[in-house]
């Protein structure tokens, strides 16, 4: 192969890269808010108050692993160009404890707007008993269980959306 068409190749493979991150770029909310602050229990808004951030970090971390270039925004600083991602807790529910068994469940709604209009919604839910060891576990430490898979959730279905 001759330099020219190494070089031609080269700037190919480069041109192509940055197309292919400008594409994957998604802005998403920073910290996940609660949709009604009065259908989410009392308890778990005082005690919780990581939930929202730790739902927003854990998806960024999930989108990122599946190769989207991630900028964490409050939802008003989105830009009304390319791609953003509003994230909100619908639900959660914190029943039973240690010594009873956790009965934990979060609900999100992710919502995907492409130049500032609604495109697409994901809704789901997670539940957990607190996992290996649960009952060493406090009541956050379980919700957070549901929100990190919840990120994960959130990333693979907008993987799976970009794929397509």
């Amino acid at each position: 192969m001759n330099n020219k068409a190494c070089i031609t190749l080269i700037l190919a493979t480069l041109f192509s890269t940055v197309v292919l991150a400008e594409e994957m770029a998604i802005e998403v909310t920073a910290s996940a808010p609660y949709y009604d602050e009065n259908i989410i229990q009392a308890n778990v808004i005082a005690e919780c108050t990581e939930l929202g951030n730790q739902f927003s970090e854990s998806t960024s971390k999930y989108l990122k692993e599946n190769g989207f270039n991630v900028e964490l925004k409050s939802a008003d600083e989105f830009a009304n160009n390319g791609e953003s991602l509003k994230l909100q807790i619908t639900n959660a529910v914190s029943s039973g404890n240690a010594f009873i068994g956790h009965r934990k469940m979060v609900s999100i709604t992710a919502e995907l707007y492409q130049n500032g209009q609604l495109v697409d919604t994901f809704k789901h839910s997670r539940n957990s008993g607190g996992g290996f060891l649960g009952g060493f576990k406090g009541s956050c430490s379980v919700l957070h269980r549901c929100v990190n898979t919840l990120g994960n959730d959130v990333a693979k279905w907008l993987a799976k959306k970009k794929k397509a």
